[in-house]
């Protein structure tokens, strides 16, 4: 029975099974917290961007990055919070505590161990990944990467702390964990660069991550962990829980082997060239976290519990519920990105230091990393599927695979774009022409190619081993391409009949014309998702109307689920 009147939110409601739901509610809080914290980090990258432009500087500060990165991801990953959290629920309060302590102790001696080493490595290794830094660069690159060898070893126990606090269901109070770490990147730009030079940069990294750990430190000991000594007092569940990591570890490992491998070859280029392959990275890194991460994310709990039931067609459809909002939203953004490029970048990173030359560069490697929003999204999830299912052999194969083509594609391209004739035909389609540097484009090109090749693969060996896959997400598929070529059609339209009103490229007329034609866009395939009839529109807009009319709801609306229908 409706009251006051609002039957059609009943009517939108009824498209909405308590799964659907489920997965709206939780990706979309997901969805939430990392835009807040890709807000921040754009922040930083603006920042950034105003003080030192694509230049050597930042070349040096993200090639600082890349030993750091990959020593968190190997020797964090031993103790993730997918293995973490399982083995605390299997235990009392004092067993909790117990492992806690185990777990840390091993980690932090395995940590230190390795960062130590590769402090040792240092000047060998950079000097083998980066020979373009001689002299004073290289001796300056050596020392801000010692300096960030603190961070895998204060993130890794952040991470442990995670387990801990999202047990506890604190989900709030680990969200604000990524926050607190640009904080410290910034605090780094902003503070101490002016006192202490590129190291400055390196230690708000250092600062970033103790912020990253030290926010859930309260919390863990007032639950009565870490109140003394950390030591080894289950030697054999440590050994148990790195075990059964390993895989993944090493899943992990190859995309940043493929990330090191594009940062050196970078850095053979132009110099900037690092700084453009990172601030495009980044740029597309957002709506990924924001569609791709949240619904696998949210996903991964209801998966888990399917096969745990010995419900394998309800796995199925979980999966492709998930891929068919992931195809809905990710397809349509990337057609938005290619055409509102340069807008986004300008808007975002265009000030100070950072001039037209290096909002064009990065606008380009921008729109390809976009190309892959979709296939990359869907490998988050059919990842988290294949972990759901206790199947780390796969992932590890496809990781390598794709590992190895992105940077096989990026030797190759950028030996093709020797060509001075393709070289040119490719910056005139880019809209680079004549710009130095334009080789770069070949990074972000190659990376996109890869992962899209990597996501058909692990597709296709979902398909084998599951079945029933693509027969549900294939209209989904369809009908997202079809509003993206006409949603973007129509913002281009649009920012060619607004065009010469802003022929300013500053902020606030870039900002505009780009803020009408993405307007413009968002209307044209919302229409079109509707006249095609869409089963991801209908049931995104019954979930917003449920929400709008919570308390209607609450009064004595008669929500009728899909299973009732």
């Amino acid at each position: 029975m409706i009251k006051n009147g609002i039957d059609f939110t009943g009517r939108a409601l009824r498209f909405l099974s308590s799964e659907v739901r489920g997965l709206h509610a939780a990706a979309y809080v997901l969805a939430a917290c990392a835009l807040l914290s890709s807000l921040l980090a754009l922040v930083r990258d603006r920042l950034l961007a105003h003080s030192f432009g694509a230049s050597a500087t930042l070349d040096l500060y993200y090639a600082g990055f890349r030993i750091p990165d990959l020593i968190f991801v190997a020797t964090a990953a031993l103790v993730s919070v997918y293995m973490l959290i399982p083995e605390l629920a299997r235990r009392g309060e004092s067993g909790q505590r117990d492992y806690i302590d185990t777990i840390v102790a091993g980690f932090s001696l395995f940590a230190v161990l390795v960062a130590g080493v590769a402090a040792l490595l240092a000047p060998l290794i950079l000097g083998y990944l980066f020979p373009a830094f001689t002299g004073e660069q290289a001796s300056q690159l050596v020392m801000i990467t010692r300096i960030m060898l603190l961070q895998p070893i204060l993130l890794g126990l952040s991470n442990i702390l995670a387990a801990v606090t999202q047990s506890r269901h604190r989900y709030a109070l680990y969200a604000l964990s990524p926050l607190l770490y640009n904080i410290g990147i910034i605090a780094g730009v902003a503070f101490l660069y002016p006192v202490w030079g590129v190291a400055g940069l390196a230690w708000g990294v250092v600062i970033g991550a103790l912020l990253h750990a030290g926010i859930q430190i309260p919390a863990v000991i007032s639950d009565g962990f870490l109140r003394r000594l950390p030591r080894f007092r289950e030697p054999r569940a440590l050994v148990h829980t790195a075990l059964v990591s390993v895989p993944r570890a090493l899943a992990l490992s190859m995309s940043q082997l493929a990330f090191l491998g594009l940062t050196a070859l970078a850095g053979t280029l132009a110099a900037g060239s690092i700084a453009v392959f990172m601030f495009a990275y980044n740029l597309a890194s957002v709506p990924l976290a924001i569609i791709g991460a949240s619904y696998s994310v949210a996903a991964f709990p209801t998966l888990a519990t399917a096969l745990s039931r010995g419900e394998r067609a309800q796995f199925i459809e979980h999966v492709a519920t998930a891929a068919r909002y992931v195809f809905f939203w990710s397809i349509p953004v990337s057609a938005f990105i290619l055409v509102l490029r340069a807008y986004v970048v300008r808007v975002i990173l265009g000030s100070g230091a950072f001039d037209w030359t290096d909002t064009r560069l990065t606008a380009a490697c921008f729109a390809l990393f976009s190309l892959a929003l979709a296939a990359q999204g869907l490998q988050l999830l059919l990842v988290r599927a294949y972990y759901a299912a206790g199947q780390t052999v796969v992932p590890l194969v496809i990781s390598f695979g794709t590992m190895a083509a992105t940077l096989a594609f990026a030797i190759g391209t950028l030996g093709i774009l020797d060509n001075a004739g393709i070289l040119h035909t490719v910056s005139a389609l880019l809209r680079i022409e004549d710009l130095p540097g334009a080789r770069v484009v070949a990074l972000g090109f190659s990376y996109a190619l890869a992962s899209i090749a990597g996501a058909v693969v692990l597709a296709l060996h979902f398909e084998y081993r599951f079945g029933g896959f693509f027969a549900q997400v294939r209209r989904a598929f369809a009908e997202s391409c079809v509003a993206a070529l006409l949603g973007g059609a129509g913002a281009y339209v649009t920012l060619s009949l607004f065009s010469p009103l802003f022929p300013s490229t500053e902020t606030l007329p870039v900002f505009l014309l780009g803020f009408i034609g993405g307007i413009s866009g968002i209307v044209v395939a919302a229409l079109t998702y509707h006249l095609l009839g869409s089963r991801e529109y209908k049931e995104t807009f019954a979930s917003v109307r449920a929400r709008l009319w919570r308390r209607a709801e609450e009064e004595g609306v008669t929500i009728v689920t899909s299973a009732e229908t």
